[in-house]
């Protein structure tokens, strides 16, 4: 059967392990030896018996014996159980339950080879569990000692898992290591290491370093092995070396070490568990503070569960101890009680051992060990050490043996990882870190000059990075000195007179005699009250664009409320004005209407103590009331002529509230009383047609601006019946009012009583002084008086020709 399944559960790849390396669990020195018991579930070899109707494990009760003699006294026994699969965590021994205190666990990745010829990967589990079973076996000693409730058989015969037993991976058995000591045995160290690490086909090399060892003589030294799975009848290229060394005995040859066999007894059907030691003073040499453990195996899968070295050593093991630590108010020095032990040694501890003292890694003390310390034997001691001032009050002291200041180990010990010990200290000499600060509050509304304090901003200046003392305020350097009273609420504290002296006492937490004092002032600042300001109103201007200029120290006064030494200021937000940023200008155009404005007073001295209030600006429209009614006069010349203005006023209907400010020829200067009209009664116009601007003022309300039209029209000249160019300056012409400057585009003839044209006359020629300026014979004469007919032609379409007769008197 071994070779049928050989044929058909063939390994093709294995690709991966995984499993806990071994390590040191427990040393022990001192005249110590170890033994070990314990029992395979394997009914057979599992590569002999490995089908399903002949795989079977043992699910009942197993026992083995432990044979201990008189002086042989139990330190420690380790219970170890392992098998197949995920594991059975729940066992008993002797009666009692045992679940473990750790587990391991060791899984094979492989592509295996199935009955029916097809490749599948498989997770092949396998577990180990470990149970310090000191108290157990130290009350019974000697004797039988049975394991029950170890259930494998349905794991390994589980198909899922590809037949444990098919791949003759089937195993399950437990074993009890026992470390005991004997006053007859030499001085020893056993390490107990364990783990759960494998060699097989897939991972044919193994290597595991032991350290933590010592020896001091090779003799009696002996190794030993907890392993599982190995088959007797498997031994391909299978070696067990140490430092290079192959090791072999008579239970286990050199090629074939894991073979199913107990040192302890002697057996050889410990099928696919070994429980062996090997005697190995040839491999090992004096000083040796590690060995190299190697396995090898070409095809058997073997995993190695515990290694046990006993080693002959004669070492001391120093070790420190900081008992007490003594100091005194403002005092750099400590009195420091130690001790230094030798315990779990095999050696005496020399005398003028170094001992030496580092606070905060600063090397501050050095002395040594007076006698010879005994194996188990130990001395105390005292040292002043004076603190250097740059090492803070509260620090690590550290105490190293057998080191020097780099720490490098002196003398050969067994461990020298335990040589160090520290514990904090902290110098009862508690100092003002730092001077306190000064606080300074606002006064309240009332400016009583009583306000509430935080005095406890000052904590932590004071007390800088001293953790072991107290902080407390007093009213008076009398309190403080005594510790009491304190101050109750130091975090609200209403100051009683200004400028008052409050006094600090820094205690220490381990001497309330020890202490240190200081003061500091508190002070309220003068609070600027601000006033009540007005609310600013402007009318807007003709524009009615709800925009206008403010000049808002018409409300400095109010604000200001005749209190010195305050600084006022006028923003946009409340935010602003808290914060005293983005101040405008106290000539400022409103941006919105009715728009709010934050202003703020604050002390010119302490800019903190300020108040803040606010007031609205706002622009009110104004009416702009055109008039239907128009003032004409008649053109003086040029489209020109005087006006009386005032002549519109009985148009307006004005209240009694309502009063005529002046007349303008803008609304801008309406508006802005710019350059008023200074005699609307007789006010000559500009152009024609033209608007005049009334700007009525309002009690209570905004003013008025009523617009009208001043016009002027051509009226009728006037036509004189007779002139006398005599040259006496009176009536010299034949003068036509309203003419030349009015109808410039008139043509005027005149005519003799014989209808002969005489004068012909426009704007560009002089009025008619008597001459002739038409006919052959008398262009250029004087006339004589008599009447002359004249034809007057306007060319104005509301004028029709004027014709009538003039007499010229000479």
């Amino acid at each position: 059967m071994k070779y049928f399944y050989f044929l058909l559960f063939l390994f093709l790849i294995i690709s991966n392990t995984i499993g806990q390396n071994i390590e040191l669990y427990s040393q022990f020195n001192g005249r110590y030896d170890y033994t070990a018991l314990g029992k395979t579930l394997n009914l057979c070899e599992n590569n002999l018996c490995s089908d399903l109707n002949n795989c079977q494990i043992i699910t009942t009760p197993t026992s083995a014996n432990l044979t201990l003699t008189s002086g042989q006294n139990v330190a420690a026994a380790y219970l170890y159980w392992a098998g197949s699969g995920t594991g059975d965590l729940n066992i008993t021994l002797d009666n009692t339950a045992i679940t473990p205190d750790r587990t391991f666990s060791y899984t094979l990745v492989a592509n295996v080879q199935t009955p029916s010829g097809s490749v599948v990967t498989v997770n092949q589990d396998f577990f180990a569990a470990f149970k310090d079973v000191t108290s157990i076996v130290s009350a019974k000693g000697s004797g039988t000692y049975t394991v029950s409730d170890i259930d494998l058989l349905n794991t390994v015969q589980d198909q899922s898992q590809y037949f444990f037993c098919g791949n003759r991976t089937n195993f399950g058995g437990w074993s009890i290591i026992v470390i005991h000591e004997d006053s007859t045995l030499p001085l020893n160290q056993v390490n107990v290491y364990d783990g759960f690490q494998g060699v097989g086909s897939n991972n044919n090399n193994l290597a595991v370093q032991l350290n933590n060892i010592s020896v001091i003589d090779d003799e009696g030294a002996k190794i030993g092995f907890l392993a599982w799975e190995g088959d007797e009848d498997l031994d391909v290229t299978e070696e067990l070396r140490i430092n290079g060394n192959v090791i072999s005995n008579a239970l286990n040859p050199a090629d074939n070490q894991f073979n199913g066999t107990n040192s302890f007894t002697g057996d050889t059907d410990f099928y696919n568990m070994d429980l062996d030691f090997y005697d190995i003073e040839n491999n090992i040499n004096i000083g040796d503070t590690s060995a190299l453990i190697e396995l090898t195996s070409g095809q058997d899968l073997i995993m190695i569960n515990n290694i046990v070295t006993v080693f002959n050593s004669t070492l001391p093991e120093p070790a420190p101890n900081i008992d007490n630590i003594n100091s005194s108010c403002n005092s750099r020095d400590i009195i420091v009680d130690y001790t230094v032990t030798n315990n779990n040694s095999t050696a005496d501890l020399p005398a003028n051992t170094n001992i030496i003292f580092f606070a905060d890694n600063q090397l501050v003390g050095q002395t040594a060990t007076n006698n010879i310390i005994p194996i188990g034997g130990s001395e105390t001691g005292q040292i002043t050490i004076t603190i250097p001032t740059n090492v803070a009050n509260d620090f690590a002291l550290t105490m190293t043996v057998n080191e020097d200041a780099s720490g490098n180990t002196i003398i050969q010990e067994i461990d020298p990882d335990n040589n160090e010990v520290s514990e904090s200290v902290n110098i009862i000499d508690p100092v003002i870190a730092n001077p306190p600060i000064d606080i300074e509050e606002c006064d309240e509304i009332s400016n009583n000059q009583v306000a509430s304090f935080d005095l406890t901003i000052n904590t932590s200046l004071v007390a800088g990075n001293q953790n072991n003392v107290t902080v407390s305020y007093h009213d008076s350097l009398n309190d403080a000195e005594n510790g009491s009273p304190v101050i109750s609420t130091p975090d609200n504290y209403n100051n009683g007179p200004n400028h008052e002296e409050i006094f600090i006492r820094v205690t220490s937490n381990q001497d309330p005699d020890c202490y240190e004092t200081t003061s500091f002032f508190i002070n309220v600042n003068y609070l600027p009250v601000i006033g009540n300001p007005d609310d600013l109103i402007l009318c807007d201007d003709f524009s009615n664009d709800e925009l206008a200029v403010f000049d808002l120290t018409e409300n400095s006064s109010l604000l200001l409320n005749n209190q010195p030494n305050s600084s006022l200021s006028y923003h946009l937000t409340s935010s602003d004005a808290n914060q005293n940023s983005n101040a405008i200008t106290s000539n400022f155009e409103n941006t919105s209407n009715p728009q709010t404005i934050y202003t703020r007073l604050e002390n010119v001295n302490h800019p903190e103590c300020y108040t803040t209030t606010s007031f609205s600006i706002t622009v009110n429209a104004i009416n702009n009331i055109p008039l239907n009614e128009a003032l004409i006069y008649c053109d003086e010349g040029f489209n020109l002529a005087t006006f009386d203005l005032t002549e519109i006023e009985e148009s307006l209907a004005l209240s009694n509230s309502e009063t005529i400010e002046n007349y303008y020829t803008t609304a801008s200067d309406a508006s802005f009383l710019n350059n008023a009209i200074t005699t609307p009664a007789n006010y000559t116009s500009i152009n024609d047609p033209q608007t005049i601007f009334i700007r009525v003022e309002q009690q209570d309300a905004c003013y008025k601006i009523y617009e009208f039209t001043i016009k002027v029209e051509n009226c009728p000249p006037f036509i004189p019946e007779g002139f006398s160019p005599n040259n006496d300056g009176v009536n010299d012409t034949f003068e036509i009012s309203g003419l030349y400057e009015i109808f410039e585009n008139f043509d005027l003839k005149i005519y003799n009583r014989f209808g002969s044209l005489i004068y012909k006359g426009n704007n560009n020629i002089p009025e008619w002084d008597g001459t002739s300026n038409k006919g052959l014979n008398n262009c250029g004469k004087e006339l004589p008086s008599g009447t002359y007919y004249y034809v007057l032609n306007l060319n104005d379409a509301n004028y029709n020709s004027y014709k009538g007769w003039v007499y010229l008197n000479r």
